[in-house]
């Protein structure tokens, strides 16, 4: 017994790195020989062009626009699409969509219910002891859990106890970077930073940190993104007087060059399940200088040539790592890039499956 019918379910088609996963994932199990539907409550966002034409999309009538309550009714208004698609498993992304279970389960579907551990489960501090309790409960609709990291997986156990709860890498963007080799560095230090311009990612921690390191060495950061903190961003840059010293794109047609012309790659954000980010960059063999945001990083940063997390987020010791980092001749590709091959799609993407397969024998017998 095989997960043979697999439901994606997504609230719509923003460019987040959950949904950009979903995508890669229903077209590598579409190519494994699995019947995929990606199950939406609207097409809302700029991916949607992007899924693989093989791929059955079916959109809630009438959609479930992103709200405030929306997952809530989202979840009960697509119990009554499973059954008709009838899957063998649910697929739900991350986190964000962790309450679409409940509503699943009260809308009568009884197969099994995945989800994928994208963040950390809770917020810290009183916010996580608040939540702690809603977290547990939807939970309970839940089968099995696939944390992106051992830390993030020894987390939701605690959460939730009795439940199935394995570590499994994603898929990302990895496998292209052979197309683009190293740049020597220059006179002028090249930083990069991609990511949504929301409160999350940090970029005036970022903006802060270049202008530490302009006092160490000449530096030059792009920017990679667009969101809610755009026009704070363009302020902080005026009032710094870090115009010429950064480039903002809001988009590009193929990021990997921007990461093998980058001399280091600078993650800022507060908290992250993993970033993408540093793993492609050092799939293209650019060190990574981070905050301590994620378990992940520490798993993958695993040699002194691949970069450095700070403990601190003050923009001075980011600076002096950049530095520390910067200061060194560029590292070979093959020395970076095999840290990166356990996120190869085909790897992820198998993983899962064979996951979902035990999973479901175990619901049938």
């Amino acid at each position: 017994m095989t997960a043979q019918r697999i439901v994606i379910a997504m609230h719509d088609f923003f460019r987040g790195g959950t949904e950009r996963v979903s995508l890669t994932f229903a077209r590598a199990w579409l190519e494994a020989g699995r019947d995929v539907t990606i199950l939406c409550g609207s097409t809302d966002g700029g991916l949607f062009e992007q899924v693989d034409p093989r791929v059955k999309v079916v959109v809630l009538d009438p959609p479930v626009h992103r709200g405030l309550l929306s997952r809530f009714r989202l979840g009960r208004a697509m119990g009554a699409e499973l059954a008709k698609l009838r899957p063998d498993l649910v697929f739900l992304p991350g986190n964000f969509h962790l309450p679409l279970a409940r509503g699943m389960r009260r809308a009568g579907f009884a197969g099994v219910i995945v989800q994928k551990v994208s963040n950390p489960p809770l917020p810290g501090g009183v916010a996580g002891q608040l939540i702690k309790p809603f977290y547990r409960h939807f939970a309970k609709s839940v089968d099995g859990f696939a944390a992106m990291n051992h830390g993030l997986a020894r987390e939701v156990a605690l959460l939730a106890p009795g439940k199935t709860v394995t570590m499994l890498r994603p898929p990302f963007d990895v496998l292209a970077a052979a197309v683009s080799a190293p740049q020597p560095r220059g006179d002028v230090w090249r930083i990069f930073w991609a990511g949504r311009l929301e409160p999350q990612k940090d970029i005036g921690l970022a903006l802060t940190t270049l202008a530490a390191l302009n006092k160490i060495h000449p530096a030059h950061m792009t920017v990679l993104g667009t969101g809610a903190e755009r026009e704070d961003m363009e302020r902080r840059i005026a009032a710094m007087e870090l115009g010429e010293r950064v480039t903002h794109l809001t988009h590009v047609p193929d990021i990997a060059p921007h990461y093998a012309n980058a001399d280091a790659l600078l993650v800022t954000s507060r908290y992250e399940g993993g970033p993408a980010v540093a793993v492609e960059a050092l799939a293209h063999g650019t060190p990574v200088v981070t905050t301590d945001c994620s378990y992940l990083v520490k798993e993958v940063l695993t040699i002194p040539e691949s970069g450095t997390v700070v403990a601190s987020r003050d923009p001075g010791d980011l600076a002096a790592a950049l530095a520390a980092v910067c200061e060194k001749p560029r590292p070979p590709l093959g020395m970076l890039r095999p840290l990166a091959m356990p996120f190869a799609p085909g790897t992820s993407a198998r993983a899962f499956l064979d996951w979902f397969d035990t999973l479901v024998r175990a619901r049938v017998s």
